[in-house]
């Protein structure tokens, strides 16, 4: 009897020592309303994919993979969202192509890791950490009380979390308590900056001449939503919001809306701002800031980077100093709650 047990023993040790890590991730799973019919892998450092996976008619797939252990984007048309992939992971993830970073749901080897990933945005998307500035424009005891909420939350998710190891667990908490302490070391400076142009302040006025050298103000404009973009022609990301914006300037021309492009170019190169409204065909009202960033109108919104995005209600008054983008799908939501 205890020949047999020694030989069962050994057969079991025998089994667990060859059945070793796989040396590859394994990625499935299915997305409802897929806007690609490719599921593309990117290193959070690197423009170019570095896996196409491909997504069945029913929004189904599979595919095995190499990887060095890092956070992964995954993306489907606009979609994207974060991921922690390693060798040996078996992960299952379904979404929504529609709203991927409330839906994503992980299953299998490597799902507590980036189920918690996917809570954690989820959190700072409901905390408005998408939109940091919005706590800068609170009075002090509202955005004390916010933060510490926020600090409770996110140490709250990180205890409840599952299958997490210790590094990661730790850097959890760093980044947290960075996160917490940015807010705070900020607050006074940024407040400074942004409480005179918080949502439901009157906004700072313009006055600025377009492509055929008629001045154009902001007060020539009330009575109607003014979404601004503030650009300029050496800006590449704002050039790329430029076909999102002539499809809302198309989907809006007959609301209570004006489509307003700032340029911020200098005075030499306005000759090459006009050629590019005539050659680019761009619509809406275009008009060129005086001095470039240093022009009254920047400088009251603290404008040190763009493209940037201003909302302003009929009456001139603030709905937004940091609005969604063009081709962000937040802005068609915006103007639906505001029933434009």
């Amino acid at each position: 009897m205890k020949k047999i047990s020694i030989a069962i023993l050994a057969g079991l040790v025998t089994m667990a020592c060859n059945k070793e890590p796989k040396d590859y991730v394994t990625l499935t799973g299915k997305i409802e309303n897929a806007k690609d019919t490719v599921l593309y892998l990117n290193s959070l450092r690197m423009p170019q994919p570095i896996k196409e996976i491909k997504v069945n008619e029913d929004g189904t797939f599979k595919d095995t993979m190499k990887l060095e252990e890092n956070f992964y984007l995954i993306s489907n048309g606009e979609s994207r969202t974060v991921v922690k992939l390693k060798n040996g992971y078996e992960l299952n993830i379904n979404f929504d192509a529609a709203n991927i970073t409330e839906s994503a749901k992980f299953n299998g080897l490597g799902a507590g890791t980036n189920n918690y990933m996917a809570d954690r945005m989820r959190l700072q998307k409901s905390y408005g950490l998408d939109n940091p500035q919005t706590y800068f424009e609170m009075e002090k005891p509202d955005f004390e009380k916010k933060v510490a909420d926020l600090k409770n939350d996110l140490a709250s998710l990180l205890d409840k979390a599952e299958e997490l190891d210790s590094t990661f667990i730790a850097n959890e908490k760093m980044s947290s308590e960075q996160l917490i302490s940015y807010l705070t070391g900020s607050y006074d400076m940024q407040h400074a900056i942004l409480a005179p142009i918080a949502k439901g302040k009157p906004s700072p006025k313009f006055s600025y001449p377009d492509v055929n050298g008629n001045v154009v103000s902001l007060d020539d404009l009330k009575g109607n939503y003014v979404y601004i973009d503030v650009w300029a022609t050496w800006c590449t990301p704002c050039l790329n919001e430029i076909p999102y914006l002539k499809e809302m300037e198309k989907e809006y021309h007959d609301k209570n809306i004006k489509f307003v492009s700032l340029s911020i170019d200098k005075q030499e190169v306005k000759d090459k701002w006009k050629q590019m409204v005539v050659e680019k065909e761009l619509s809406g009202i275009q008009i060129m800031a005086d001095n470039n960033f240093e022009s009254e109108f920047i400088q009251a919104y603290g404008i040190n980077a763009i493209p940037r995005f201003i909302l302003i209600d009929p009456n001139g008054n603030i709905v937004s100093n940091n609005a969604p983008r063009p081709s962000d799908p937040a802005l068609k939501e915006l103007f639906t709650e505001l029933n434009i």
